[in-house]
């Protein structure tokens, strides 16, 4: 057998346990036809239309041009700085006469920087790209581990890591041996638009990092020996990149090519009602990516109106599928089963499901991830790049998800990969429930992730109660670009194109008043005002502001037996995820649409019931909260037609807890929740109100509150109230804005997209400053404690060891750790935070891609105490987590 050429001797992968190296020029191969694979079988006719157009080039050439693009990505690793990691072949690669000089600094040169400088070079010289075009495309290729090189990166790179001239040959010969397998067209022309650019950059930054992670599994693309028959192993990379697709699931879907009409979609529904028919008159208007806003009440079926507007566009403009990003993960639960329920409809069987996303679903039903060959030089990255493949992160690739806002915001951030979470959004149809609902800081990610979504050919449906009028017209010009000039007066339907706007207005078909009272945020008066009301039955709902006080009025409502004790239930977040999901199912199961009603019950709960559930009572008691939210909470009374109900509450009931101080209400720890300001003009705009007519007075209510003046016939000290509130609320809004922009990404026509750095923010761990974490949401530092309990001298996930027994010296297998993950609380107490930040999680899971950034706690007798903090935890089904200071 003759000797393999020096260039096929260059490695791209290895295998550390048994020193096998798999070729740099086959690994760019594999790469090169996964993303002809993805191009040919995966991507839409949309999307590969958005390609073309950038590049001025028909379908195929494009696909064949990116696939010749995406093998260079990896050109940095025939480099002394790569090479030399394994001593085997760096002997190897001396004695064929490639020098490695000796390294006079131990400043870190990564390979996708590498390839960034050397491609800009060849692109031009070898291929004839035009200097502009190199340089974008090779600053794509070097950002393939998730961020585009710094600006100045491929200057400050040192000789000792590029090589001599001998270097510069073999990476020569290697792109034209790239040329020769694949055979690129030249490319004609490029984009003059700089939006049109930068987005494309994004799109094939995405793109060429998903197939990237495809040609490096080893399951698909085994390791070979030179030398090679590169056009034979060519043949052969087509069909393993073939069979990986199919394996993974990539190929299972395509747009549907015929329309259904709402009632073939929604069968239940015997006729849409007048929304719904608006929507469905609005979906055939529509063509070409839209935003569309629908203010309607609760219950109205704004959900099935969305999507179908989904499944038109589907069809009619080829999208790549539908992501439903909910505010809660409670509400994705339930969304993701009509979700579910409607994909089955709409395609015969259940072989399309939606992939669950939030950071427990992860854990649900999530096998092992499947085996990466990590080439980034740093330690700890196989496991952050194997994270990407658990349903969390891909889900956005996937064609259809249902999870928390949180993830789409993530593709705005200047997280690594946030292009691929882009690409993933990137010719779908994006649904945001209760957008009401985002706060200063949510709602200035939010804007941005509106702007990207329209510049990647996303469409938008918006589902709201009821939104400010400056909020609607912020939305509509984050995706439009041009700010909305017609009121939209409530209910109605807003949409937006490039360049278009109108709003549709709805009618107010049906009418409902409720009776408004108001009493103190004592124990004991909710206890009262509950024991009257349910006199002659009735089921009631008790929305608490905070976890711990929604614990302490559970406490004093079961103590007063109102009701058995299995007709009281406490409901909110901090509870290992096992129990309050079946805490969840229950509640649902019980007040739900078709729930078994009980004659007589009570419900605690904080914010996880106030939006998007579909739940049903009689009578609610709820903390004073922004007028938006309130009107929220009281879309779960008298949700639901019923044959009867109790005698006294025929019509709603909505009693609102507020402690009065001498002059103005007091809000404790709820001043942390909620703007003092809003609370005060939210106090101050109901507190004559004996009943609300809805949804007539909604807008009215709104405008009332956030809109500025109405103060002049109030107290001075009133007027000073507000006016230091609101001084307050303006600091709070400016410097939230601050921290917003200071984490995201650039729009898509700034001309610095690329040069900007990354600040590769955190996404997992709570152990670094803030400042440094992708937040998605303002607040207190949270972190992820497990809780095992020991039972009998071992640890297990259950108090009466019927769980999992854990050992914490082991590393868990994919059954145990979706029982860790599943009985796992995230706690925010900045008390309980700072205590278990301080430790390390157990050694084995340091390298798990799943709970690396966990903490363990232990219970003993549902109690845990340390010297170290003042706090002690206590843990029961009934309460959740509680914790206690001394």
């Amino acid at each position: 057998m003759s000797a393999a050429p020096i260039y096929q001797q260059l490695w791209a992968k290895s295998d550390r346990k048994t020193g096998q190296t798999h070729p740099l020029i086959c690994h760019l191969l594999d790469v090169a036809h996964v993303m002809l694979a993805l191009w040919n079988e995966v991507l839409t006719d949309s999307m590969r239309a958005q390609f073309a157009t950038t590049l001025q080039m028909d379908r195929d050439t494009t696909g064949q041009l990116l696939g010749f693009w995406a093998a260079l990505h990896d050109l940095g690793k025939a480099s002394p700085a790569f090479q030399r990691q394994v001593a085997a072949q760096e002997r190897l690669l001396s004695d064929q006469g490639l020098n490695f000089p000796k390294v006079f600094s131990q400043e870190y040169s990564p390979h996708g920087i590498i390839s960034a400088w050397a491609l800009e070079r060849l692109l031009q010289s070898e291929t004839g790209l035009p200097p502009r075009p190199a340089k974008r495309i090779a600053l794509a290729l070097g950002g393939h581990h998730g961020a585009w090189p710094a600006p100045g990166a491929t200057v400050r790179l040192k000789q000792d890591a590029l090589g001599d001239s001998a270097w510069d040959d073999v990476r020569r010969e290697i792109l034209h041996v790239l040329i020769d397998v694949l055979q690129p067209p030249a490319l004609t022309g490029w984009v003059t638009d700089r939006s049109d650019e930068n987005t494309f950059i994004t799109l094939f930054s995405g793109l060429t990092s998903v197939a990237d992670w495809i040609g490096s599994m080893e399951e698909y693309f085994p390791y070979v020996s030179p030398p090679i028959d590169l056009v034979h192993y060519a043949e052969q990379a087509v069909i393993q990149a073939h069979a990986a697709l199919t394996t993974l699931g990539w190929t299972g879907w395509q747009p549907p090519q015929t329309a259904l009409r709402f009632e073939e979609l929604f069968p239940a529904i015997s006729h849409p009602n007048a929304m719904q028919e608006a929507i469905v008159d609005l979906a055939g208007k529509l063509s070409g990516p839209a935003l569309v806003l629908i203010e309607a009440p609760t219950g109205t079926g704004k959900t099935e109106a969305a999507l179908f507007l989904a499944d038109t566009w589907a069809h009619a403009e080829q999208q790549r599928g539908l992501y439903v990003a909910m505010p809660t993960m409670a509400t994705s639960n339930q969304m993701h089963g009509r979700v579910a329920d409607a994909l089955c409809l709409r395609y015969g069987s259940d072989a399309v499901k939606p992939l669950l996303v939030h950071s427990q679903a992860r854990w649900m039903t999530e096998a092992p991830p499947p085996a990466l060959t990590s080439d980034d030089e740093r330690e700890g990255a196989s496991t952050r790049s194997m994270a990407w493949f658990l349903p969390r992160k891909r889900s956005l690739l996937a064609p259809f998800g249902v999870g928390t806002v949180d993830q789409s915001l993530l593709s705005v951030l200047q997280t690594r990969h946030f292009f691929v979470r882009l690409f993933g959004l990137s010719h779908k149809t994006v649904i945001f429930d209760e957008v009401h609902a985002y706060d200063t800081y949510m709602s200035t990610l939010f804007q941005r992730l509106l702007t990207w979504l329209r510049a990647v050919d996303a469409s938008v449906v918006l589902l709201s109660a009821t939104l400010p009028e400056q909020t609607r017209r912020e939305l509509v010009k984050a995706y439009a670009g041009d700010a909305l000039d017609v009121p939209a007066d409530y209910p109605a339907i807003t949409w937006a194109t490039s360049g278009q706007t109108g709003v549709i207005p709805l009618p107010i078909t049906e009418s409902r008043t409720l009776r408004l009272g108001w009493i103190t945020r004592d124990a004991d008066e909710i206890v009262a005002r509950l024991a009257e009301a349910l006199r002659e039955g009735g089921c009631a709902a008790v929305i608490c502001n905070t976890v711990a006080r929604a614990q302490e009025v559970y406490r004093a409502v079961s103590a007063a037996a109102l009701v058995g004790p299995e007709d009281v239930t406490l409901f909110h977040a901090r509870t290992p995820f096992a129990w309050r999901e079946q805490i969840e199912r229950e509640v649902l199961s019980r007040f739900g649409k078709a729930g078994q009603r009980p004659h007589k019950a009570i419900v605690i709960a904080t914010q996880v019931i106030e939006q998007s559930l579909d739940l049903d009572f009689d009578v609610m008691i709820s903390d004073l909260a922004p007028v938006d939210l309130l009107l929220q909470r009281v879309g779960r009374l008298h949700r639901h037609a019923r044959a009867s109900r109790p005698a006294p509450l025929t019509v709603p009931l909505l009693w609102v807890a507020v402690d009065a101080g001498a002059e103005f209400p007091e809000f404790g720890n709820d001043a942390y929740v909620y703007e003092p300001y809003v609370l005060l003009r939210t106090s101050l705009t109901l507190q004559d109100r004996d009943h609300l007519t809805l949804p007539q007075d909604t807008a009215g209510l709104i405008g009332a509150v956030y809109s500025d003046g109405g103060d002049e016939s109030l107290s001075p000290a009133w007027q000073e109230k507000l006016a230091a509130a609101r001084r307050k609320m303006q600091r709070d809004d400016e410097e939230a804005v601050f921290d917003a922009r200071n984490r995201l990404i650039l729009p898509p026509n700034d001309e610095r997209l690329l040069a900007g750095a990354n600040a590769d923010l955190e996404e997992d761990s709570p152990a670094i400053n803030a400042a440094f974490q992708a937040l998605t949401r303002l607040g207190e530092p949270g972190i992820s404690l497990v809780c095992l309990h020991e039972v009998g001298g071992d640890l297990n996930t259950e108090p009466d060891g019927a769980g999992q027994r854990v050992v914490l010296t082991h590393m868990p297998d994919a059954e145990l750790t979706g029982h860790l993950a599943r009985h796992t609380v995230s706690v925010a107490h900045r008390g309980v935070f700072n205590h278990f930040q301080a430790q390390e999680p157990p050694q084995k899971w340091g390298k798990h891609p799943l709970l690396r950034d966990h903490r363990v706690v232990i219970f003993r007798d549902g109690l845990y105490t340390s010297p170290d903090t003042r706090y002690t935890l206590r843990l029961s089904r009934e309460f959740g987590l509680e914790v206690l200071k001394e």
